[in-house]
């Protein structure tokens, strides 16, 4: 782990002001307060929206006013920490925020709007929610799975006709999913999948030394073999993070190579995927659908053909939330800034030439 990713130690006399800029529950922002004498936290109400439901990092509409834009700037000044982005001054953060180390964010794929933003030219260390969202995700998927393998269209077409008509269903043992990218999601996706039988191969940036059957899978592929894996997949989940390598790599070439009939499930980010092929693969019969998370473009637009493709499974980028998840991401914050506080790596720190 880079050495950038020691900030500290904080002395016993020295404050270290916090600026929690995203919608968190009380409960969570008074655990963070409450980690150390030396720690400030600057949680203002008046300036965090409440949360429409848990796991978000949004909140409702709320209107910025000059005043609210006055008292944001002043915390930014004094703060040594964000929990969470500040969207409006990711360009010129620094200049906002001259005292700023370290910003904790809360979701995963982070790392491409750090490294544009300059950050780490900075002396702005990121780090990112990996791993808090492994458990909702890797469940998405084999949700996903079990609704091809059960019909679960087919079943939804029986009730709103009201029949009674028994039919036969798939199963998942016995069956292969390929992962792409075997990270912290991944690993869970493959454990899961193993848990029902299922024969699991993946790729992953970095194979050599690594034994397939102590990361939970079957076989191990370097990303460019990743058209030797895909032809033998029933299913193909995605769990890459944005890099200049994944930037839409799954086209229409990469689908054509896919198995007959496989489905493609995507959870990472949605530019992975040349989405306008994904369509043309599965309207032509090559594939036997999809489930997807994350889009080229999100809210999808009204037009897009995805909404009346009955073999497509549509959830509006939250597979990853969950109710726990606020927990989850004040914990991880409050190790990484005792962390912080004794001049100790910090946890999930991006690294500029990865991206992630």
């Amino acid at each position: 782990m880079s050495h950038k990713t020691c900030l500290g130690p904080v002395g016993p006399g020295e404050k270290v002001n916090v600026f929690v800029t995203v919608p968190m529950p009380d409960e969570c922002v008074k655990l963070m307060t409450d980690v150390d004498p030396r720690v400030n936290v600057i949680f203002d109400k008046d300036l965090i929206p409440d949360q429409r439901y848990p796991a978000d990092r949004r909140g409702q509409a709320m209107e910025w006013t000059p005043e609210r834009d006055r008292k944001w700037n002043e915390y930014l000044k004094e703060a040594d920490i964000l929990f969470g982005f500040d969207y409006r001054h990711m360009d010129n953060l620094r200049d906002f925020a001259p005292k700023l180390k370290w910003v904790q964010g809360t979701s995963t794929g982070i790392g491409p709007s750090v490294v544009k933003a300059g950050w780490p030219e900075k002396g702005i260390v990121a780090t990112t929610a990996s791993g808090i969202h492994s458990v909702p995700i890797s469940e998405f998927v084999i949700m996903s799975m079990l609704c091809f393998e059960k019909d679960i269209f087919h079943l939804f077409d029986l009730k709103s006709q009201r029949k009674h008509e028994r039919y036969c269903t798939g199963q998942l043992r016995g069956k292969t999913l390929g992962i792409v990218g075997l990270g912290k999601n991944g690993r869970l996706v493959a454990t899961l999948a193993a848990a029902h039988g299922m024969r699991v191969l993946a790729t992953k940036r970095t194979t050599q030394g690594y034994v397939p059957q102590n990361l939970g899978v079957d076989q191990l592929y370097a990303p460019a073999d990743i058209k030797k894996m895909l032809p033998q997949c029933d299913y193909v989940s995605m769990t890459v993070p944005t890099t200049p390598d994944t930037y839409k790599m799954m086209d229409y070439e990469m689908f054509k190579t896919m198995k007959p009939g496989a489905v493609f499930i995507n959870n990472s980010m949605g530019t992975t995927v040349v989405q306008d092929d994904l369509i043309r693969a599965i309207k032509e019969g090559h594939l036997r659908g999809a489930a997807i998370d994350v889009y080229e473009k999100e809210p999808v637009p009204a037009d897009s053909p995805l909404w009346s493709m009955p073999n497509v499974l549509m959830s509006p980028h939250s597979a990853s939330c969950c109710m726990y998840e606020d927990a989850n991401i004040a914990n991880l914050f409050i190790d990484n800034l005792r962390r912080y506080l004794d001049g100790r790596p910090l946890r999930n720190a991006v690294r500029p030439e990865l991206q992630y």
